[in-house]
């Protein structure tokens, strides 16, 4: 199991880049009253046939020529142990969707601390792929996306130190006013 659920979200959105996806979205909604974190992770990529997603939360199962592929699995074993699950629906040419459930108050839950890292990594690192991110606490919104601060992905965009502190500020920003860091 991973140390943090953000590094989870880092594994499943580099699948999808992988797959050729050029817009990948990731939603993250927090409900203390309902005792719900729900983890969403859409992608436009290749999507997978019915027999590969069938085998796609096996850990033993990978298409990519190695032995394992532990993504998806690791996701839903931490999921279920947390008293929730993972689903996976895929549609080949159209993409990727990964839905996991946890029990937000269970003593084994995974933090979910390093998402600013995770999403400037993955933005700053696939300039090209258009990334949004959303993310509700108890009803309270914050939303990101990369085009605001890379413009479009068929231009060059600046990678400038300027561009990467912005968006970085703005991810810290947004994450604490609605109650996260």
């Amino acid at each position: 199991m991973m140390e943090d659920l953000s590094l989870h979200i880092l594994d499943i959105v580099e699948n999808a880049v992988a797959a050729d996806a050029t817009r990948i979205t990731v939603t993250i909604n927090e409900n203390e009253r309902r005792n719900l974190l729900t983890v969403r992770i859409s992608d436009n990529g290749r999507g997978m046939s019915k027999k590969d997603a069938r085998r796609a939360l096996d850990p033993f199962f990978t298409t990519k020529g190695k032995r394992t592929g532990l993504g998806l699995p690791l996701l839903a074993q931490a999921a279920e142990h947390c008293g929730g699950g993972a689903v996976l629906t895929t549609v080949p040419n159209q993409g990727t969707k990964v839905a996991a459930r946890f029990r937000y108050r269970h003593i084994d839950r995974p933090p979910l601390t390093a998402m600013v890292a995770t999403i400037t990594a993955l933005v700053f690192g696939h300039p090209e792929i258009d990334f949004r991110y959303g993310h509700r606490v108890n009803g309270l919104v914050f939303r990101f996306a990369s085009r605001e601060f890379l413009g479009d992905p068929r231009s060059t965009p600046c990678l400038c130190p300027s561009i990467f502190r912005a968006a970085k500020k703005n991810l810290q920003t947004g994450l604490k006013k609605i109650g996260r860091t």
